[in-house]
């Protein structure tokens, strides 16, 4: 009987403990940088067509490509992993992981002519020889 009351209070024990802790643990979430405000020390993360707005703490780490940087240099459209804490409602993220392509030209730069056949090409431009 004595072994069986030692039990329950040890799980009892590590039941309270995990209920403690499990809210003080940091949480992770991916999703596609929508704004960043570097002056403010705030960004928006859109995930799953939700936009989710974070704080960055004063000793987090900003990584783009793996290599450290700064708030300032993440660019919206960017692809980021952020791990943050739920303090109330607000959102410290501790660590945000960018991912961005730097090889081959942007979007922007590649223009509707390039992928278009030679005739579709004259075409579009106007001429038809």
């Amino acid at each position: 009987m004595i072994r069986f009351h030692q039990w329950i209070v040890a799980t009892l024990v590590v039941a309270v403990f995990v209920c403690i802790a499990a809210p003080l643990l940091a949480s992770e979430t991916k999703g596609t940088i929508a704004s960043v405000q570097p002056d403010r020390n705030e960004f928006v993360l859109t995930e799953c067509f939700k936009d989710l707005k974070f704080l960055l703490a004063p000793d987090a780490k900003v990584l783009i490509n793996g290599q450290g940087s700064k708030l300032a240099d993440v660019r919206a459209g960017d692809a980021a992993t952020v791990v943050f804490e739920r303090q109330g409602q607000l959102l410290l993220a501790m660590v945000v992981r960018v991912s961005r392509k730097e090889n081959g030209p942007a979007q922007s730069d590649m223009t509707p002519a390039l992928a278009l056949p030679r005739w579709e090409t004259r075409v579009a431009a106007g001429t038809s020889k």
